[in-house]
């Protein structure tokens, strides 16, 4: 499943915002374990996210370097069709 930014950002709003009653309490707590995980899961989603979009930029390169290298190539492969009977 991948996730639109608009819903990363829902997410990682989600953890960052503190519940109703801590936030009603004066006093500062730490985070937790699961907190911190999750947040750490965040950011290596979003590491693997940027990879995976590098890759496919990369692999648009060169597929833009090929088509200009090859200017006689058409660009989609074309089908041959039927004579009429």
């Amino acid at each position: 499943m991948i996730l639109s930014r608009g819903q990363w950002v829902f997410l990682f709003s989600l953890v960052l915002t503190p519940p109703a009653v801590s936030a009603v309490s004066k006093e500062v707590e730490q985070p937790d374990k699961d907190m911190l995980r999750m947040l750490d899961f965040l950011k290596d989603m979003e590491v693997i996210k940027n990879m995976e979009m590098m890759k496919d930029i990369g692999q648009l390169e060169r597929m833009r370097d090929q088509v200009s290298r090859d200017p006689g190539r058409p660009s989609t492969p074309t089908t041959k069709k039927e004579p009429a009977k």
